[in-house]
């Protein structure tokens, strides 16, 4: 399993498990599921332009980022991700409550499976609320550890790497 196959697969899974959520928009009496996107945001229409999508029409949203991953190219493979939740909400209160309630769904629906795709779920679910937050948008991180099989080479297909 590659970094790319598995943020597939984890796009994927918090796509199904959050679908049931509505959530707060920018737009009165309109709520929607958080969309999940890999990497980061799409690009912003340009409202100088006329474009009327501004950044806030992506709220609520789940951003799965792939940090990095530990190889010991023999027998084990940890990839770990940054979930970055946002939701919107006018109240300056309470708003926070709706990002909390995202990653509360996350860390019940991962450890409830303890696997996505090929990738068991280790170590710990680390979550924050971000400390200054841009009211109405409203934010939080996690992060979460997945042991994935080791990618091995066959050695005969690749020839000794010289060229004779």
């Amino acid at each position: 399993m590659d970094s790319l196959n598995m943020t597939d697969e984890l796009v994927s899974f918090f796509t199904d498990e959050l679908a049931e959520m509505r959530l707060q928009t920018k737009y009165e009496n309109i709520l929607k599921a958080p969309t999940v996107y890999d990497g980061y945001l799409p690009l912003k229409k340009n409202a100088r332009r006329g474009d009327e999508d501004t950044e806030q029409d992506y709220y609520p949203y789940v951003i799965v980022r792939f940090l990095y991953e530990k190889d010991n190219l023999k027998d084990s493979n940890v990839m770990k991700f940054r979930l970055l939740i946002a939701t919107y909400s006018k109240d300056e209160r309470q708003g926070w409550r709706e990002t909390l309630d995202v990653m509360n769904h996350i860390k019940f629906a991962l450890k409830e499976v303890d696997s996505v795709g090929p990738g068991l779920l280790t170590g710990e679910i680390e979550s924050a609320l971000f400390e200054e937050q841009m009211k109405p948008l409203w934010h939080g991180v996690m992060e979460v550890d997945f042991a994935t099989p080791s990618v091995q080479l066959d050695r005969s297909v690749l020839g000794d790497g010289f060229n004779h």
